[in-house]
């Protein structure tokens, strides 16, 4: 069976787990990116409203909502971070794992921004290919 060919690393190039640990202070806590007190009861009012997770329902299953996804990435722009129109509510399986494929795919520029609604035909073929 064929294999992968090694990659090469340069000694002084840090690791995929530094490049991590690194983005992950660079961008700061929840608390510093907006997720406040405020935050939490506006979400937590927002998924009482939608109480089914929307990209499940696309697909006929009803999985109770745990999270309020921005469906473009904020990235710091307070305008964005509370524009209701920018959130879907979402399970935490569409939120940690098709979502996050998506934001990578975005940032890489191979799907364009209405691509990352959970809803879209891009999310529901890559959650039919994870096995939703």
């Amino acid at each position: 069976m064929p294999t992968a060919p090694k990659t090469f690393r340069a000694a002084h190039a840090p690791t995929p787990k530094q490049n991590e640990q690194d983005y992950d202070r660079r961008r700061g806590s929840a608390r510093e990116r907006g997720y406040s007190s405020k935050w939490d009861k506006v979400s937590i009012a927002f998924l009482r409203k939608h109480r089914v997770c929307k990209a499940c329902e696309a697909v006929g299953i009803l999985q109770a909502t745990e999270v309020t996804d921005h469906i473009v990435p904020h990235k710091g722009d307070m305008g964005l971070f509370w524009d209701r129109s920018n959130w879907q509510a979402c399970c935490r399986w569409h939120h940690d794992v098709v979502k996050q494929m998506l934001e990578r795919e975005f940032l890489a520029g191979s799907i364009g921004r209405s691509d990352l609604n959970l809803t879209s035909r891009a999310a529901l073929d890559l959650a039919s290919r994870l096995g939703v």
